[in-house]
């Protein structure tokens, strides 16, 4: 803390930066112990307003996430050494929600006026779904989710309706979600019925239309860091 601390200017300098951005930010030591947190980040870990995060680690949060604190150790040190940013893939309740979603944090190796490591600049962000669409202007950036507004479908079958998008067959669906094939067989039959298609083009066309093709299953999710 007193290397970061003795670069008060650098610090300041970023606080300015990222204390009013929607997104989350905060500011960690070399020693992973964080220094700031800007409102979002607050929000998106749900740490109370009334906890004083200066020197605390990963794990003395009073959040479920603070399990996580070794994976997150690991991430800043990643960062430090490779010199450059280094992004993971963080899947838990964040914002206090009730279902497991995916955030892409991304860490950068923050530097005294020297050139020294003196800490880490973290954010976290929805994960955005790029097509080949999109660099043709055809298509915009989708957010990756774990919700849709579509009621006709019951939670087992939007498991497989995820599963069918990745293209597998209904003996792989089966192994994935340990179920009989015949069960399997049984709920894409009446996935075709629900969205009154006839092939998996056609199902495929259903999910675009309905915002289907983005949605990810929060059973389907684990809870931990993802090093990509």
């Amino acid at each position: 803390m007193d290397n970061i601390l003795n670069n008060q200017n650098v610090v300041s300098t970023m606080i300015s930066i990222i204390e009013n951005l929607n997104e989350p930010w905060g500011i960690k030591d070399a020693a992973s112990r964080h220094v700031y947190m800007n409102n979002a980040a607050r929000l998106y870990t749900s740490t109370p307003q009334n906890f004083a995060i200066e020197g605390k680690s990963d794990r003395d949060f009073p959040a479920a996430w603070s399990e996580l604190a070794a994976g997150f150790i690991e991430h800043d040190k990643l960062a430090e050494q490779a010199d450059k940013s280094v992004s993971v893939i963080e899947t838990d309740f964040w914002y206090g929600k009730n279902e497991l979603q995916p955030y892409l944090s991304e860490k950068i190796p923050l530097k005294t006026f020297t050139g020294d490591c003196m800490g880490t600049l973290w954010n976290a962000r929805e994960i955005r779904l790029l097509s080949p669409m999109v660099c043709i202007g055809r298509k915009k950036s989708s957010i990756l989710h774990t919700r849709t507004d579509l009621k006709i479908f019951t939670k087992c079958e939007l498991d497989v309706i995820f599963l069918m998008l990745k293209r597998l067959s209904s003996k792989e669906i089966s192994k994935l979600l340990e179920k009989s094939v015949n069960t399997i067989t049984n709920r894409i039959s009446i996935i075709y019925q629900k969205a009154d298609v006839h092939s998996i083009i056609q199902l495929e066309e259903y999910c675009k239309t309905n915002n289907l093709d983005n949605y990810i299953p929060p059973s389907l999710l684990n809870k931990g860091i993802s090093f990509i």
